[in-house]
C-alpha cells in the first residue's frame, strides 16, 4: 500500500520530500535523465506545462497521484522544459498554474496537511481554538504583498504579540504565492541547451508551437508608446505588464482607470490586459466596462490619488511629481516644464 506521505508529495512535487525522494532513486542531471528512460515522466512534465497555459492551472488526478514516480520526477522534468524555452510569460504562465492548481488542492486538506505544507514551505502557521491561523508579522508582510485588497492591510487584520491571524482559505492564498515565488524562480536556471537530450527538446518545441498559436489567436496589439504624460508610477506598471508580468488588481485598475482617461477603446484595453498570465476575455470586459461606467450604475471610476498609489506602494517620483496630488497633473507640468526649455 502507498503510503500518505507518498501521495503527498506526489500532489506537492515541490516539497523538499519529493526532492529528496527522487534523489535517492534517480540521477537528476540531463544525463541520468536522458539514461533512466523517462519518456512517462517527460509526457507528464510537458502535460503539466500545457495545463498551465491552456487551462491557467496544473491539475492532478486521483491516477497522477498513484504514479508518484512519475509524478514527482514530472516537476523537475518541466522546470527543465520551461527553463530551456527561455520565455518570459511561459515561465510566469507555468509559475502560476503550479501555485494554482496547489492552492485548489489545499483547500481541500485536513488542517494538519496544511500547516505541515506551510512548514515545509517555512511558512510557518499555528492553529488556534478558533480555527484561525497563526503567521508572524514579517512572514505574512513578505507574501500578502501581492494583494492590494483592503482586507490584506495589516492596520486591518488581528494582530497579537508578532502575530497575524488569517483563516484557512487565507493561508492557502499566502502558501500560493510561496509557491508562485518558488516555481518561477526555479525556471530562472540555466539550462545548458546544449545538453538537453533530443527528447526533450521535441517536447519544447511542442510547447512553443502551442504558445505561438496563442499568440496569433489574439489580435494585433501596438504596445503603448512612451508619452510625456505618463507619470512614472503607471509608466513602470505598463512595462511589466508589456513583458507579461501578472500584476495586482490594484496596479491593473490604475492602468485602466489611466487608459480610459487618455480615451483607448474597451477592446484596445482589454487586449492591452491580455498579456497577463490569468487573462479570461469575458472578465476583463467587464472589468474594464464598468470602470468606464458602462455597466452597472454608470459611475466611471477614476485614476487613483498619488496618495493612493503611494500607500499601495507604487510611488516611484521623478523631478515633475513633486507638489503634485494626483498622475492625470503629472502630464500638464511635464510638458509646460519642457516647453520652458525648449
Amino acid at each position: 500500500m502507498i503510503g500518505e506521505n507518498v501521495l503527498r508529495a506526489a500532489r506537492y512535487p515541490f516539497l523538499p520530500e519529493a526532492r529528496e525522494f527522487i534523489s535517492r532513486n534517480i540521477d537528476l542531471s540531463l544525463e541520468g535523465l536522458e539514461k533512466t528512460g523517462s519518456e512517462a515522466a517527460l509526457k507528464r512534465a510537458a502535460e503539466r506545462v500545457k495545463n498551465a497555459l491552456l487551462l491557467k492551472e496544473v491539475r492532478v488526478t486521483a491516477l497522477d497521484e498513484l504514479n508518484y514516480v512519475r509524478e514527482m520526477l514530472s516537476f523537475p522534468i518541466a522546470i527543465i522544459l520551461v527553463s530551456t524555452l527561455m520565455n518570459e510569460y511561459v515561465r510566469r504562465m507555468y509559475a502560476l498554474g503550479e501555485s494554482r492548481g496547489a492552492y485548489k488542492r489545499m483547500l481541500n486538506e485536513s488542517d494538519e496537511t496544511l500547516l505541515y505544507i506551510g512548514e515545509k514551505l517555512r511558512v510557518e502557521g499555528v492553529l488556534d481554538q478558533e480555527n484561525m491561523i497563526r503567521i508572524r508579522i514579517p512572514t505574512y508582510l513578505n507574501l500578502a504583498y501581492s494583494f492590494h485588497a483592503p482586507h490584506w492591510k495589516l492596520v486591518n487584520r488581528v494582530v497579537d504579540n508578532g502575530y497575524v491571524f488569517v483563516s484557512r482559505v487565507e493561508y492557502a492564498r499566502l502558501l500560493q504565492v510561496e509557491i508562485n515565488n518558488y516555481v518561477y524562480e526555479k525556471t530562472l536556471e540555466p539550462v545548458p541547451v546544449a545538453a538537453v537530450p533530443e527528447n526533450f527538446k521535441k517536447a519544447v518545441n511542442a510547447i512553443a508551437e502551442i504558445w505561438n498559436r496563442l499568440e496569433a489567436g489574439k489580435s494585433d496589439y501596438a504596445p503603448l508608446r512612451e508619452r510625456e504624460d505618463t507619470p512614472p508610477c503607471i509608466s513602470r506598471i505598463i512595462k511589466r505588464m508589456e513583458k507579461g508580468e501578472n500584476v495586482s488588481h490594484f496596479e491593473r485598475l490604475v492602468v485602466a482607470t489611466f487608459m480610459i482617461v487618455r480615451n483607448r477603446g474597451v477592446e484596445e484595453i482589454i487586449e492591452f490586459f491580455s498579456k497577463q498570465p490569468d487573462y479570461k476575455y469575458n472578465v476583463t470586459k467587464y472589468q474594464v466596462e464598468h470602470l468606464a461606467g458602462l455597466r452597472g450604475g454608470g459611475k466611471k471610476y477614476s485614476v487613483p490619488s498619488c496618495r493612493t498609489i503611494l500607500t499601495n506602494g507604487l510611488c516611484y517620483p521623478d523631478e515633475f511629481c513633486k507638489g503634485i496630488k494626483h498622475p492625470l497633473s503629472y502630464g500638464e507640468k511635464n510638458v509646460a516644464s519642457k516647453s520652458r526649455v525648449s
